[in-house]
């Protein structure tokens, strides 16, 4: 039995990172939606439901820092796990993201397998099946 696909939300203003983040998510079964920064992201996430946000900190007109504060103010995506990808590699930084409400945060550029052990983590990936 196939596992259903799970939905995400792929939040970063250049195109090539999304496509990057969406060809990865698609191997683990994710149907993405894009966005281009994150007054987009909170457009679409008044209408719909999401299992996984990935969001850029560093955005035009509502940055990362800023959506992470809309999603954890909404009833609706309050639990949902966001991953933090940004160039800005500093503990101060990370640990402003972690105290709103980032799930997970990565330096970019990401590498596969931190991507999939931080999915693995917060138990987005569909189990697998051994011989």
């Amino acid at each position: 039995m196939i596992a259903p696909k799970k939905k995400v939300l792929i939040v970063d203003d250049m195109e090539r990172n999304r496509t990057s983040i969406k060809t990865f998510l698609f191997f683990f079964r994710f149907d993405a939606t894009l966005a281009t920064d994150g007054l987009e992201a909170k457009k679409i996430l008044e209408k719909d439901g999401f299992d996984l946000i990935v969001t850029d900190l560093e955005m035009p007109v509502l940055n990362g820092f800023e959506l992470l504060g809309v999603i954890r103010k909404s009833d609706r995506h309050k639990l949902v796990p966001v991953i933090v990808l940004s160039t800005l590699d500093t503990p101060e930084v990370k640990e402003r993201c972690m105290k709103l409400g980032a799930s997970a945060y990565m330096v970019k550029p990401f590498t596969s397998e931190k991507f999939e052990a931080a999915l693995s983590a917060l138990k987005l990936l569909a189990p697998t099946t051994g011989k």
